[in-house]
């Protein structure tokens, strides 16, 4: 009886050890692991990025818009509100409207910060950022408000936002994007879509996605700046070929 329950022990053991895994085996599947990982943890990383960035693009917008119609029930239409100087429109046709956590003055910013373009030189003048007040809202996001009044007869709004405000490195088309607020159709629009600085009059130019993303200095490709009209011609998507 006792020779059959060791024999018994045995087989068990036997059987057991043919179905481990030996060290080597062991390792070498780790190691398949590890370069599989290494190949696709980038692209995933990169494309939960995208989507964080296109939803706060998103909610951006659809705040920016909320406040412009919560100061049309105040003040009117768009069209007849005063475009003249930035900071008394900002006073008070924006900042009533959003949940601001601080106010930057003109040049009063941290040492050291700096908006960049696509291309990765420095870009801190677009938007006249510098020469404008900056409003730093509670979820983060960063504001500023440029009016262009070239001349007398077309004036319009540009609003940059930052949407990681002061925390992070940032660049036109990956966290800082521009809108166009016109009086004359009285339309939020992304940047390029919208009138543009230079633009006084309505004109032909090709707002294609083409045009947008490589047609000239402005575009999604170089200055970046033209990135939220293509990820909103996109349908609110970065593609594959979105310079990110």
């Amino acid at each position: 009886m006792t020779k059959i329950r060791i024999t018994h022990r045995k087989n068990i053991l036997k059987s057991t050890s043919q179905l481990a895994f030996t060290l080597a085996e062991t390792l070498i599947t780790l190691g398949i692991i590890g370069i599989v990982a290494a190949m696709t943890l980038p692209a995933l990383i990169g494309k939960w990025h995208k989507l964080v960035t296109v939803n706060k693009l998103k909610t951006a917008y659809s705040l920016i818009s909320q406040g412009i119609e919560r100061a049309e029930s105040d003040y009117g239409a768009v069209k007849d509100w005063t475009f003249r100087d930035k900071d008394d429109f900002t006073n008070k046709y924006i900042k009533p409207y959003y949940d601001v956590l601080k106010v930057y003055e003109k040049g009063d910013l941290p040492a050291g910060f700096h908006h960049y373009c696509m291309d990765g030189t420095t870009c801190d003048n677009y938007g006249s950022f510098k020469n404008a007040q900056k409003i730093i809202l509670k979820n983060g996001m960063m504001l500023s408000m440029d009016i262009d009044t070239t001349t007398e007869n077309y004036v319009w709004l540009t609003i940059t936002i930052d949407l990681n405000g002061l925390k992070n490195f940032s660049t036109y088309g990956k966290d800082t994007f521009i809108f166009s607020l016109d009086p004359t159709n009285e339309k939020l629009l992304p940047y390029g879509l919208g009138r543009v600085t230079g633009e006084f009059t309505n004109t032909n130019r090709d707002k294609s996605r083409k045009a947008l993303m490589s047609g000239e200095t402005r575009s999604c490709t170089r200055a970046g700046l033209f990135c939220g009209a293509v990820i909103f011609l996109d349908n609110w998507e970065i593609k594959d070929d979105y310079p990110w």
